[in-house]
This record gives structure tokens, sequence and C-alpha cells, in this order.
């Protein structure tokens, strides 16, 4: 009974990190990062900064940039923990 549960769960992990969903999961991670610079506001002469054009005047971000930006990059680890794991499942 324990081998079938092993076999499954190992087979479940080998799905998981196919190449198709690692990187699916990368560029959806790179995307949800790039959201909140695509829709901030345009610089223009007055507002242009180099460092961090889209936060407000007390230094704050809009709390939906800082969610899409936790969800970008737990995508992408999410990705690069599956990469390894497929690296290791490779050799079994």
């Amino acid at each position: 009974m324990k081998n079938g549960v092993l076999l499954d769960a190992l087979e479940i992990l080998k799905l998981l990190s196919g190449k198709p969903i690692v990187v699916g999961l990368a560029l959806i991670g790179a995307i949800f990062t790039i959201l909140p610079n695509l829709f901030s506001r345009k610089p223009t002469g007055e507002n242009f900064t180099i460092d961090n054009d889209s936060e407000s005047r007390d230094g704050t971000r809009p709390s939906w940039e800082k969610l899409a930006n936790k969800i970008g990059y737990w995508l992408m680890g999410l990705s690069v923990f599956l990469f390894i794991v497929a690296g290791f499942i490779v050799d079994l």
C-alpha cells in the first residue's frame, strides 16, 4: 500500500514538474510582476523618476500593485522549485 501511495506522489510530481507547467508558471508570474508598471501613471517631465515612478508622494504603492507583485513572485518561485524537483525526478 505504501509503495502505491509513493508512486502516486511521484507521478503527481512528474506531472507538476513538466516543462509546460514550469514555463507556464514562470511566464504567468512574470506577467503579474509587469502589470503594476504597465498600469501605473505615465511619467512626464514633472513626475519622472528612474527608481520608482509608480509610488505616491508618501512612498507607498497601491495595494493591488503589492498583491500583483506578491502573486508574481510566488508563481515564479514555485516555477523554480518545480524545476529543481524535475532535476531530481529524472534520476529516479
